[in-house]
């Protein structure tokens, strides 16, 4: 039997494709920053034990993510801005599944709802 060219192209690359894929691509925790107009947010993810595992924000209007790494098994969120309100922390959170949260408010006074 002959081998056809274009089925062991493709088959060379739906292989290669697989080679490169990333283990480790994690779930996201999606942030819709709906502060006051001009307010900066931003969002710490971290282990049980502090360790930052990543962090993003943005400015009012502008939403951003996290991605949590699969090897994460549980993690807590700081959220926080430049205000007189201090950090809000949630958690722990079993790294299973996509998250989405956003903040709403201003400087004085502003909270965090899930989506």
């Amino acid at each position: 039997m002959k081998s056809h060219p274009l089925l062991a192209l493709i088959i060379s690359i739906i292989f290669s494709l697989i080679a490169f894929m990333s283990p480790t691509e994690g779930y996201k925790v999606w942030i819709h920053n709906k502060l006051e107009s001009g307010t900066w947010a931003g969002v710490d993810a971290v282990t049980e034990d502090g360790k930052k595992i990543t962090s993003n924000w943005s400015f009012s209007h502008k939403g951003f993510h996290l991605t949590i790494p699969d090897d994460t098994g549980l993690y807590y969120l700081h959220f926080g801005l430049i205000s007189f309100e201090d950090v809000k922390t949630r958690g722990p959170f079993t790294n299973d599944q996509d998250a989405c949260w956003h903040f709403h408010g201003n400087v004085f006074k502003w909270e965090v709802y899930t989506c």
